[in-house]
């Protein structure tokens, strides 16, 4: 019994941990910083913007890090956001909790009305 248990309970919590990973996404833009928070615009035809977020409780600070690093790179800069979205209170009420930030470049944009000036 105190076996089944127990493997009932492992099972529970290996499906719970597959729920979060189902809810990360990619999104592709470019990020700054404004009013000393992170903005991804997402390279989509709305330019939709979030706010990047460290997640409670990790270690690891990628939005932190890459805060720090805005300071010296060339604008604008490319990123890959692997994150979970949030919706938040604030003028665009949109954020992801960042789990990992992928393919950071200085001077590269997805935005098409950058690739439709630069002609």
């Amino acid at each position: 019994m105190k076996r089944s248990l127990c493997a009932l309970a492992g099972a529970a919590l290996l499906g719970m941990n597959a729920g979060a990973a189902l809810a990360q996404d990619l999104y592709i833009g470019t990020v700054d910083v404004q009013k000393d928070q992170v903005i991804l615009t997402r390279c989509d035809l709305a330019a939709n913007r979030y706010v990047l977020r460290d997640r409670d409780g990790e270690q690891e600070k990628p939005v932190a890090k890459l805060r720090e690093s805005l300071k010296t790179l060339k604008a604008p800069v490319y990123v890959e956001v692997i994150g979970q979205y949030v919706e938040i209170e604030g003028e665009d009420g949109n954020a992801l909790d960042v789990i990992a930030l992928e393919g950071l470049k200085a001077g590269k944009s997805c935005h098409l009305a950058d690739a439709l000036g630069s002609n």
